[in-house]
């Protein structure tokens, strides 16, 4: 397999799953202490409070959001930080804001607001910094395996979204036609690990295709014809985005074509003081009986969690037309068979011996250390 890099293409909008933690947990102090003074990652601060959803407007936070919010949280008023600039996937979060559901669940006021960088939330969850977080399911089984003291505590989006797309310009329409061919990928390393599984257990030698990291420019490589598939993407929003513009990929859904199936997004808190703190516990549970409104409310009415989203999208380069057509979509994902919030300890165990044995992790991990169901409506 060979592997080169394209640069120069134009960005999609910015929502992207980090490689990996990537950081020994002895050095998350000093990480911490860098991101509360300034940071060097690509994605600018930016919060919603609750008056700015419901009004229609979204602030960004100043140079001193992140020194401001490693002080002590106040427990009634949780600041939760995103993976990243406001999208799809957090449509149910915005509609509970703008629905009240939170201020009813008894919290005084939940701030959302988008990280410095993408690693953000599990390193300032792991330290009490954040109160709450999101992130993605290999991501937090790589922290587990670190030692880093977060646990996921419910299921935001709980399916995969990412999806091997083959160009409808290229006339393959199996996976087994990708051999020999080019595949653009987004430079993670847990994508290329999904995207040689397929290739192997769909009967192609990975050796056989030609990798290009693309890195954010996916949609790009894919129109202009200097790929024919891509990794990386997401049904509801890159697929989308290629439907908009005319060319309607074959879709294979990786959890579907040999990958095992994992939570996409997740909510993370910080696992000793869950134990320790009362109070913490508390909120975590009103936090999450609150979100379970908005989840509903937004599988119920797309165009209501379109109209709580789109003031608030502008930061990651999403136009009406992309909200309109990926709302919908999302929104259909956050229908889970095991109810609002649940996760699988044996789906993710599975998930955290497959990144074992493709070498994403150095460290067996047992879910259970890793995620709970305890903290959700009617647990407990």
């Amino acid at each position: 397999m060979t592997f080169t890099a394209m640069t120069g293409t134009a960005p999609r909008p910015k929502r992207r799953r980090a490689a990996a933690v990537g950081m020994a947990s002895a050095a998350v102090a000093a990480a911490l202490a860098l991101a509360a003074c300034s940071s060097s990652s690509s994605a600018p601060s930016a919060s919603s409070s609750s008056s700015a959803a419901s009004s229609g407007s979204a602030s960004s936070a100043s140079a001193s959001a992140s020194s401001s919010s490693a002080a002590a949280p106040n427990p009634a008023k949780p600041t939760v930080l995103l993976d990243w600039f406001p999208n799809p996937d957090h449509a149910s979060l915005y509609l509970a804001q703008s629905e009240g559901d939170f201020t009813s669940a008894g919290l005084q006021g939940v701030t959302l607001q988008a990280p410095s960088g993408n690693q953000d939330a599990l390193k300032l969850v792991s330290t009490g910094s954040m109160p709450l977080g999101i992130s993605y399911e290999p991501n937090v089984v790589t922290a587990a395996s670190q030692g880093l003291d977060v646990e996921a505590v419910a299921a935001l989006v709980p399916t995969p979204l990412n999806t091997l797309l083959i160009s409808s310009q290229s006339g393959i329409k199996t996976i087994k036609g990708l051999a020999g061919k080019k595949i653009g990928t987004d430079g993670n390393p847990v994508d290329t690990a999904v995207l040689n599984t397929i290739l192997s257990k769909n009967g192609v030698t990975p050796s056989s295709t030609q990798q290009i990291a693309v890195n954010e420019g996916l949609i790009p490589a894919m129109l202009s014809g200097n790929v024919q598939a891509i990794i990386g993407g997401y049904r509801n929003v890159e697929a989308i985005q290629l439907k908009l513009k005319g060319q309607t990929p074959v879709e294979f859904d990786i959890e579907k074509v040999g990958v095992p199936s994992y939570d996409e997004l997740v909510i993370v808190a910080q696992k000793s003081k869950l134990a320790s703190d009362p109070g913490y516990a508390a909120m975590v549970r009103d936090f999450l009986a609150a979100l379970a409104k908005g989840d509903a409310a937004a599988q119920a009415s797309p165009s209501a969690a379109i109209a709580a989203l789109k003031p608030v999208v502008g930061a990651g380069g999403y136009t009406d037309a992309d909200i309109n057509a990926m709302v919908p979509v999302t929104v259909a994902d956050y229908k889970n068979p095991l109810g609002f919030g649940e996760m699988s300890t044996t789906q993710w165990q599975a998930y955290a011996d497959w990144m074992l044995a493709n070498k994403l992790i150095t460290k067996a991990v047992t879910a259970s250390d890793a995620e709970t169901d305890a903290y959700l409506p009617g647990k407990g």
